[in-house]
């Protein structure tokens, strides 16, 4: 379907008005030191395990450390039909809310 980029800043609320995903694709310790409220962890490495959780959802939005490998997940997932944001600079570049787990 569609790839596009989000502000890190814009994230947050996105997710708060709209029916989206948002994966953290970090790793399990990575996501536990501190992630954006909201996300589910679902490591890129063992990502395929996941296929099953995203339908049902407008948009999908991933996350990683710098936002290389989001955008390399972000592809793949929309040549599979899927409507996908990259944040832009991944979580070294969000300065908003974070949970820790």
């Amino acid at each position: 379907m569609s790839l596009n980029f989000i502000s890190p800043a814009d994230v947050y609320e996105y997710v708060k008005h709209k029916q989206v995903l948002l994966i953290d694709i970090r790793d399990e310790y990575a996501y536990q030191q501190g992630h954006i409220p909201g996300a589910v962890n679902m490591p890129y490495e063992s990502f395929d395990m996941f296929s099953d959780k995203l339908s049902g959802h407008t948009a999908i939005i991933l996350c990683c450390d710098r936002g290389a490998t989001s955008l390399i997940l972000g592809r793949r997932l929309a040549r599979m039909g899927y409507r996908v944001l990259s944040v832009g600079g991944g979580m070294e570049s969000y300065r908003g809310i974070l949970e820790k787990s």
